[in-house]
């Protein structure tokens, strides 16, 4: 058994409470034994095995203090008692023992009972732990989805499984099969680092990865055949390079391999572990999807600026293509019989944050709120940039409930959203007015509009910063 903390057990307690030929048994079976209090710095055990007679005083107190210890970090305590009744068995199991066991002892009973119990924790840590990997995942891909940039992105997750194992080294290597350099573009323990060239022969894991298109993970550097040529290397130049284990994890876009994610620990580090690969890859596997999300994302960026339907800054339709949509949604509403919503947004104080932290971030955060509006309209919807701090969004099939259930919706995204330009706890305020098709004064399409900035007016002077072109 491979010394863990379910493989360590502490003795407490009287000796005499012990049967002969304990601690060879546990020995042989391959636990790790300490008896007496532990040191500060010894690691807490996984059991305690606690010798005491029946009658000895505060013995249900102690039990109990043992089982709420912080020190010894909810190890199992299975009390040895010399004698006493089924009363004081059950006493002792109510105070938070896992067993109590009364002579005559069975020695290899006990090793039985002692053996199930390590199984029983080690079961637990491991349900535990992927417990944790799951909360963890759903966290990251949360905090993933508030992100606007494909670097902040990978940032993010470097980060975050940096964190989450501890790890000496994570980071995120742009590269493919047949380059001989790399970029990291995001680095867990330096995140200053955005844009730094490596040479790949210095990471013969990487390579491995790129080659084979899979995972790779080398326990220990030092060992295995894939590093032989790099620690000739080491040796040569007599360098003394701190490095344990290894993970590199390619990520495919499209079928191509794109980038490695990549992890390092250091000596005296805990090793990686299969465990930790599938977690790791599970996140490689998400930034792929931000890759290929943000290549078609490029694509369409640029097809749209070159016909000149997308505004540069916030990445929403521009005023020319706003004019052709609204003529086209009149008048397959007015053909069809159909209703359909309009919201005018204002950026509330957008000329302060200009004033107080300058033209470019008040550009940030009319980008951010841009991508922010992009990712929650719905596929039928558009939205576009109408002035210099407004946004016009046409909402097919809605009307003025349902155009209101949108601002409303999209006012609490936007609370939830870090603006970093903005401090922490800062978002922009939006004023709203809003109009729905089919309307007694709607003649034309450009009528909506001028009803829209009628109602945004109106929105302004409104506890709920919502404006409405009623139906008179």
């Amino acid at each position: 058994m491979a010394e863990s903390k379910a493989s360590r057990l502490l003795l407490l307690g009287a000796p005499g409470a012990r049967p002969d030929g304990l601690e060879r048994l546990l020995v042989q079976a391959g636990y790790h034994i300490a008896d007496g209090e532990l040191a500060a710095r010894d690691a807490p055990p996984g059991a305690i095995l606690f010798g005491a007679a029946p009658d000895e005083p505060g013995l249900i107190d102690r039990v109990r203090d043992l089982v709420r210890s912080p020190r010894y970090d909810g190890a199992s305590v299975i009390v040895l008692l010399t004698g006493g009744t089924a009363v004081d068995a059950a006493a002792l199991l109510a105070a938070g023992a896992v067993d109590v066991i009364r002579p005559p002892v069975d020695l290899a009973e006990l090793g039985a009972r002692v053996a199930v119990d390590a199984r029983r924790r080690a079961d637990l840590f491991t349900a535990r732990k992927a417990l944790r990997a799951r909360e963890t995942l759903f966290d990251i891909f949360q905090e993933v989805a508030g992100s606007l940039k494909a670097e902040d992105v990978f940032q993010t997750l470097v980060r975050r499984v940096g964190q989450a194992f501890g790890l000496s080294h994570c980071s995120f290597v742009l590269t493919g099969p047949a380059d001989e350099q790399g970029r990291v573009i995001a680095v867990y323990e330096n995140p200053s680092i955005r844009d730094l060239a490596v040479e790949l022969k210095r990471y013969p894991e990487i390579q491995e990865a790129l080659r084979t298109r899979s995972p790779v993970l080398v326990g220990d550097v030092y060992q295995h055949p894939l590093f032989a040529a790099i620690r000739q290397h080491w040796e040569e130049q007599r360098l003394d390079v701190n490095v344990r284990s290894s993970a590199a994890l390619p990520v495919f876009v499209q079928g191509r391999a794109a980038g490695v994610f990549f992890l390092r620990t250091e000596r005296g580090e805990p090793e990686l572990e299969p465990g930790d690969v599938d977690f790791a890859n599970t996140i490689a596997q998400a930034a792929a999807r931000v890759l290929e999300n943000e290549e078609r994302r490029s694509a369409m960026y640029r097809r749209q600026v070159a016909a000149g339907t997308t505004d540069a800054l916030t990445g929403c339709g521009s005023l020319d293509a706003l004019d052709r949509r609204l003529r086209d949604e009149f008048e397959r509403a007015r053909r069809y019989s159909l209703v359909f919503g309009m919201a005018l947004l204002d950026v509330d104080g957008l000329r302060t944050i200009n004033e107080r932290s300058g033209q470019a971030a008040g550009d940030q955060v009319l980008a951010e709120l841009g991508a922010i509006l992009q990712r929650e309209i719905r596929a039928p919807d558009f939205a576009a940039r109408y002035g210099g701090d407004e946004f016009a969004i046409i909402l097919p099939g809605t009307e003025l409930a349902g155009a209101r259930g949108f601002v409303e919706r999209l006012r609490r995204v936007v609370d939830a959203h870090v603006f970093p330009h903005l401090g922490p706890a800062r978002s922009p305020a939006l004023t709203a007015g809003l109009v729905a098709y089919p309307h007694p004064d709607v003649i034309k399409s450009p009528d909506l509009l001028r009803l829209l900035e009628g109602a945004l007016t109106d929105g302004k002077q409104r506890p709920d910063r919502i404006g409405l072109a009623d139906l008179g």
